[in-house]
C-alpha cells in the first residue's frame, strides 16, 4: 500500500490508490514542486500523471496501470494526442476504452472500429462485469460516430448490464459516464428533451459520487445543449459560463473552447454575428488538437464572408482546407464555403476548381449536410452567372436534402438564398412572378420560424419580406411586416433589430415615401446574415395537420382538373372550391398587381392553401398550415405538373388523363394520410 494520504491525491484518481504499480510517493513529489510555480495541484498532477506514462509506453514491457492512470489524465485535460501515443498498440480492455473515447472525440471511427475489434478478441462471456460494460461503452461511441441506428440497440445492451451489475452505477468509471453523456447527447439531438435531462441527472448524481470535475464541467455542458435547444438561452448561457469556469480552474482547455464555441453557437441562433465571431474566435485559440481546428476555421470563414471581411476568410478558410489535406479527412465544408468567398470576390476559374472538388466529395460521402453544403455553394454560383434555371434545380436538390434529413441549418441557409436568386433575376427580366416567388421563400421561412419558436429569425425574415413588399410595391404589406417585427425585437430585446425596424418603419410611413425602393445591397446583406443562423438542434417535429382534399386546377380555366378526398365523408365541392380560387386570385390580382401572391387562407381550425406553377394552382384543403403540409404540397404541385401536362383548351379535360394520380397523392402525403387513420 502507498505512504501517501488521500488527501495528497486528486480525486479523480483515487480508485488507483490500491494500486501498487503506481510510485505514488515520486509522483506526489513531483507533483508538489511543480505548485510552487503557480501552478494549480491538479494541472502538476494531471502534468507529471502524463509525463510518466508518456516515457512507461516506450518500454518493451510497460504497466498497465500507469498506462491506464496517464490516458484517464490525459483525457481529463483534453491532451487527446498523448492519450493515443500512451495507448497505441495496448490490448488492455481498460486502456483501450478509454483510447475509444479519444478517438471519438476527433471523430476517428476507423480507430474506433480497431480498438472495438482488439477488445472483442480479449473479453469474452467469462471475463469481468467491467470489462463487459467497457465493451458496451465502445459499441455506443462507435455507433454514435457512426450515426447508425443500431446505437439504440447498443444503449439498450448498456442499461442492461448496469441493471445486471449495479456496482458499475455505484462506483462508475469515466467511461460508463462518458457513455451517458454521449447517451444524453444523442437523445438531445433528436429532441427527447426530456429523456436527455434524465440522463444528465443520473450522470450528474454520477459524478459528484467520485467529485470527477471533468464530468461535472460537461453535466453543465449538456445541460446548456438543452436549455439552447429548447431556445432558453439565457438559462444556456448561465451553464456554459459554468463549463468555462470549470475547465479554466481543471486547465481542461477541450473543455474551455468547447464553452467559447457553444458560446458562439447559441449566438449565431440569435443571429447576433459579432458577437458570435469573438467567441468562435477564442474557441480555436484555444483548440490544440489539429482535427478539430477545421469546422471553428469554417465557422470564422463563413462568418468573415458574411461580415464582408474577405480577407480574414481567407486566411480561415485556406488554414481549414491546409489542414484537411494534411489528415485527409475529406471535411466538405471549407471547400464549398472557399469556392463561395472566390465567387463573391469575382475568381470564378478557381470558385469553379474548388465546386469540383466540393462535388466529388459530396457524391463520396453519406452525410446530408455536406451533400447540402455542396448544392448550396453552387446555387450561390450558378445565381453569380445569372444561370437562374441551374441555381434552382441546386437549392431545390438542397432543399429536399434537408427536409428529408430533418436538417434545419440548411433549410434556413437556402431559402433565404433561393429568395436573393429570384429578386436577382427580377432586376434582369422585371418579371412580377420573380418577386411571387422571393416572397415564397421568405414566407415559408417566416413560417417555420414561427412553428420553431425562432423569435429572432422570426424577426429577420418579416424584415426580408418587407424589403420584397417595397419592391412590389406594397405600402401597407411592408409596414404591417416591420410593424411585427419591432415588436418581436422589441419582445426578445434585440436591441439592432428594433433600431433597423424602427429606422424602416420611419421611411415606410414617411409622407414623402411616395416610391418606394428596396436598398439591393442591403437585402443581399440581410439575406446572408440570415442564411448564417445556426439552430442548436434539427427541425423540431410538428403535428401534421388534417387534410380533406386537394384540387388541381387549370389557371387559364378556372375549371378543376384532378380531384382527390382523403377522407370519403368529408366531400368538397371541387367546382365551389376552384370557383372560389379563380376569383380570389382574380381579385388579389387587380388589388396587387402581380400573380400568386395568396397562397393561403385560415380560418378557425381551416386553411385553404394554394401552390401556383405555371398551368396550374392545386389547392389543398387541411385545418391548418404548416411548413411541413405546405412542402408537402408543393411537392405534389412540381410532380404532378411534371406527370400530367395541362389538356389543350380544344381538348377539354378527361379523367382518363391522371390515371394513377391517386397513387402519386398517396405517395407524397403518405404522413398525412398515416396520421389521419391514426
Amino acid at each position: 500500500m502507498p505512504t501517501v494520504s488521500q488527501k495528497e491525491v486528486q480525486p479523480e484518481f483515487r480508485h488507483f490508490l490500491s494500486d501498487d504499480a503506481i510510485p505514488w510517493d515520486n509522483l506526489i513529489t513531483a507533483a508538489g514542486k511543480r505548485t510552487k510555480n503557480d501552478v494549480s495541484p491538479f494541472e502538476a498532477f494531471t502534468d507529471v500523471v502524463i509525463e510518466l506514462a508518456s516515457k512507461e509506453s516506450m518500454k518493451e514491457k510497460s504497466s498497465p496501470s500507469i498506462l491506464r492512470m496517464g490516458t484517464e489524465a490525459g483525457l481529463l485535460r483534453g491532451r487527446l494526442a498523448e492519450c493515443l501515443f500512451i495507448s497505441d498498440g495496448s490490448s488492455d480492455p481498460d486502456i483501450l476504452s478509454l483510447r475509444a473515447i479519444s478517438l471519438f472525440v476527433l471523430s476517428d471511427t476507423k480507430g474506433i472500429i480497431e480498438a472495438l475489434k482488439t477488445m472483442e478478441s480479449v473479453i469474452g462471456e467469462n471475463s469481468p462485469p467491467s470489462h463487459q460494460v467497457k465493451l458496451s461503452t465502445v459499441k455506443i461511441l462507435l455507433a454514435a460516430a457512426e450515426k447508425d441506428t443500431s446505437v439504440i440497440t447498443c444503449i439498450m445492451e448498456f442499461d442492461n448490464l448496469l441493471e445486471a451489475y449495479p456496482e458499475q452505477v455505484e462506483k462508475p468509471t469515466i467511461e460508463t459516464m462518458f457513455a451517458l453523456y454521449v447517451v444524453g447527447f444523442l437523445l438531445r439531438e433528436v429532441g427527447q428533451l426530456d429523456r436527455a435531462a434524465h440522463i444528465v441527472d443520473t450522470l450528474e448524481d454520477m459524478a459528484r459520487s467520485r467529485n470527477h470535475r471533468m464530468m461535472l464541467a460537461l453535466v453543465e455542458n449538456l445541460r446548456g445543449n438543452i436549455c439552447s435547444f429548447r431556445g432558453e438561452f439565457d438559462r444556456a448561457k448561465e451553464h456554459y459560463l459554468r463549463l468555462q469556469s470549470a475547465s479554466a480552474k481543471l486547465s481542461f482547455d477541450l473543455g474551455h473552447a468547447m464553452a467559447l464555441n457553444n458560446l458562439g453557437n447559441m449566438m449565431l441562433s440569435m443571429l447576433k454575428l459579432e458577437e458570435a465571431f469573438g467567441y468562435l474566435d477564442g474557441a480555436l485559440e484555444l483548440m490544440q488538437v489539429e482535427y478539430g481546428k477545421i469546422m471553428p476555421l469554417t465557422n470564422l470563414g463563413e462568418l468573415s464572408i458574411i461580415m464582408g471581411r474577405y480577407e480574414d476568410a481567407e486566411k480561415y478558410l485556406t488554414q481549414a482546407i491546409r489542414i484537411d489535406e494534411k489528415v485527409k479527412r475529406g471535411i466538405l465544408e471549407p471547400y464549398a464555403w472557399y469556392a463561395i468567398l472566390l465567387t463573391k470576390t469575382s475568381r470564378f476559374p478557381e470558385a469553379r476548381k474548388y465546386l469540383k472538388k466540393a462535388k466529388v466529395m459530396a457524391k463520396s460521402t453519406e452525410k446530408p449536410l455536406e451533400q447540402g453544403a455542396y448544392l448550396y455553394a453552387r446555387g450561390v454560383y450558378d445565381t453569380s452567372q445569372h444561370k437562374f434555371a441551374a441555381a434552382i434545380k441546386h437549392f431545390e436538390k438542397a432543399l429536399r436534402t434537408a427536409k428529408d434529413n430533418n436538417i434545419l441549418e440548411l433549410l434556413v441557409h437556402v431559402k433565404p438564398q433561393l429568395a436573393k436568386m429570384y429578386v436577382e433575376s427580377h432586376t434582369i427580366t422585371k418579371d412580377p412572378e420573380d418577386i411571387t416567388s422571393a416572397a415564397y421563400h421568405i414566407g415559408d421561412i417566416i413560417q417555420i420560424s414561427k412553428e420553431q419558436g425562432l423569435q429572432d429569425l422570426y424577426a429577420e425574415a418579416l424584415l426580408l419580406r418587407s424589403d420584397i413588399m417595397k419592391l412590389a410595391g406594397k405600402r401597407l404589406e411592408a409596414k404591417g411586416d416591420l410593424e411585427r417585427a419591432l415588436s418581436v425585437a422589441s419582445f426578445t430585446g434585440n436591441y439592432r433589430l428594433e433600431e433597423e425596424a424602427n429606422v424602416r418603419l420611419r421611411e415606410v410611413i414617411a409622407p414623402e415615401a411616395q416610391a418606394m425602393e428596396m436598398d439591393r445591397e442591403g437585402f443581399s446583406k440581410a439575406i446572408d446574415r440570415v442564411s448564417a443562423f445556426k439552430p442548436a438542434g434539427s427541425l423540431k417535429q410538428v403535428p401534421i395537420p388534417t387534410v380533406s382534399a386537394l384540387i388541381a386546377i387549370d389557371r387559364n380555366s378556372g375549371l378543376p382538373e384532378y380531384v382527390y378526398y382523403f377522407d370519403t365523408k368529408v366531400q368538397v365541392d371541387s367546382s365551389l372550391v376552384s370557383g372560389f380560387v379563380t376569383a380570389i386570385s382574380s381579385f388579389t390580382n387587380e388589388l396587387m398587381e402581380t400573380q400568386g401572391l395568396l397562397r393561403s387562407i385560415n380560418h378557425e381550425g381551416f386553411a385553404l392553401l394554394m401552390e401556383h406553377t405555371e398551368s396550374r394552382t392545386v389547392a389543398l384543403v387541411a385545418s391548418e398550415e404548416t411548413f411541413d403540409i405546405r412542402y408537402l404540397l408543393r411537392e405534389f404541385s412540381l410532380k404532378f405538373d411534371e406527370k400530367y401536362p395541362t389538356p389543350e383548351a380544344s381538348r377539354g379535360i378527361d379523367s382518363k388523363d391522371y390515371d394513377n394520380a391517386d397513387d402519386l397523392v398517396k405517395q407524397v402525403f403518405a404522413a398525412a394520410m398515416v396520421t389521419r387513420e391514426a
